[in-house]
């Protein structure tokens, strides 16, 4: 047998992967996919599928920039570190010493909300997300408008994991203010092009706007191009190529020059040291989530979910591998985070998967007293404050009423790690909610004395749009009749 013949017989580990993506676009579930893989330093593997932007016909390949939704908060947390190696930040003062507008205390001091807390998502600040299509009747908003209307620490800091893009959007704004240049263009000149992430830019790069990847709904349809109110959370565009690059310097190194070595080993080290508890074995970096079962070792990683994109990002660094798996749909239930599991077994033959956070079951509030009974006050909305009840029966079942609305049925009422949770609707009058029209309303509350605060958030999540407004809630006990 030649060697020419031994090279051509030996089976392609990616073929059925190939295939299976193939399938999915050529079934209309799937528009364009991108894919890397790292190992030891080099891209083993890279290829494109489908079309970066279907009525223009142009291909999807390892180079198409994509929209990586959330997966880009690892970049802005880098971007930070090197603003903190440049001795412009401290990542331990507090966020108002760099912001204009200031977070407001709420449920704790605003002082005590440091960049590293907002950084690990511990701040106390409410979830947030606000899109806006360019064909919509609204404009992004500035983040100082965004501070003033819902920069409420709606916890106390430190007490638990709260996602929040809003502090990823506050990061991006200390630095374009610590470094006076806007914070597409640090990212641009002390990031991406130090890491040769030539096909990488943010989306305030208007030059570059034919080069973006176009998104799509679930059932195929172009979504009009967008913007979201937080940029540092979700708007850069990167190739999965370029991405790998920016996995080899977060894997210690290898492969790249010296050049692109922006931080040294002890920052990456901390970007990459557990800080906040999200649940067990699952913990928050500096803008990576981090998996540490027992008997494996810690896995790095960040997705990007949001109207028209899925991305998957993940890094095992005891092995020196990375994955990158970037769509331009969201596509079938759990097919992209098969794909990145497939891809991840070629170079980690133990590998079985990266599973989410468990769920957890609300604990009933029938028989825990100190919940019963009508809880009256407001939720700040831009400014105005609506009347809010909260009525809990006996038997642990609830209703909340907002503004002048008729109390609503809560679903799933319980506690979750302490905090008040459950599903209702109601009408929030604010002109966010008005132009959106949301009706869905979620309930992120704590007991604290004779005092129920925190958050309730309008919401709406669909292929096409997605939404949700945290407004800060004040509920005291009424006297019982």
């Amino acid at each position: 047998m030649s060697p020419f013949t031994a090279i051509a017989a030996t089976p392609d580990p990616y073929a059925a992967i190939k295939a299976d993506i193939g399938r999915e676009i050529a079934a209309g579930r799937l528009t364009g996919v991108s894919i890397a893989v790292v190992k030891d330093g080099r891209i083993v593997h890279e290829d494109g599928f489908g079309w970066a932007d279907r009525e223009a016909r142009t291909p999807a390949t390892p180079h198409s920039a994509f929209s990586i939704a959330s997966s880009t908060k690892p970049f802005t947390t880098t971007a930070l570190m090197v603003l903190a190696a440049d001795g412009k930040v401290d990542l331990d003062r507090p966020a108002n010493d760099y912001l204009g507008e200031k977070l407001v205390d709420a449920d704790g001091p605003a002082r005590e909300a440091t960049l590293r807390r907002i950084a690990t998502h511990s701040a106390g600040l409410p979830t947030f997300f606000a899109m806006y299509p360019e064909d919509g009747p609204a404009r992004q908003p500035s983040i100082a408008t965004l501070i003033g209307e819902y920069g409420h620490l709606i916890a106390p800091v430190g007490e638990r994991y709260e996602y929040s893009n809003l502090g990823m959007g506050l990061l991006a704004e200390v630095v374009a203010r610590q470094s006076q240049q806007e914070y597409g263009a640090f990212l641009q000149s002390r990031v991406l092009v130090p890491l040769g992430m030539r096909n990488s830019f943010f989306d305030t790069d208007l030059a570059r706007r034919k080069e973006m990847a176009a998104r799509y709904a679930d059932d195929g349809k172009r979504l009009p191009f967008y913007l979201t109110a937080t940029p540092g959370s979700g708007e850069l565009y990167a190739s999965a190529h370029d991405m790998a690059r920016f996995a080899m310097l977060h894997l210690g190194g290898q492969g790249l020059p010296r050049s692109a070595m922006i931080l040294d080993q002890a920052r990456l080290a901390e970007l990459h040291r557990p800080q906040t508890f999200v649940a067990p074995h699952f913990h928050y970096g500096m803008g990576w989530q981090i998996h540490d079962a027992p008997g494996r070792a810690p896995v790095l990683y960040h997705g990007g979910g949001q109207s028209g994109v899925k991305a998957e990002f993940v890094l095992v660094p005891s092995a020196n591998v990375a994955v990158i798996v970037l769509s331009n749909q969201r596509g079938p239930s759990n097919f992209i985070n098969d794909v990145r599991d497939r891809l991840l077994k070629t170079v980690v033959p133990d590998w079985s998967t990266l599973p989410p956070p468990p769920a957890v079951q609300p604990i009933p509030l029938k028989g825990i007293a100190a919940y019963r009974g009508r809880w009256m006050g407001t939720l700040l909305a831009q400014g105005k404050h609506v009347p809010v009840v909260l009525a809990i029966a006996e038997d642990g079942t609830g209703t909340l009423s907002v503004g002048e609305g008729p109390a609503r049925k809560i679903d799933d009422l319980g506690l979750v790690d302490g905090v008040l949770s459950g599903d209702s609707h109601g009408n929030v009058d604010s002109p966010d909610i008005r132009r959106e029209g949301l009706e869905q309303l979620s309930l992120g509350l704590k007991l604290r004395g004779d005092t129920i605060d925190g958050e309730i958030v309008a919401w709406t999540k669909s292929s096409e749009h997605m939404a949700m407004y945290p407004f800060w809630t004040v509920l005291k006990r009424a006297p019982r009749p």
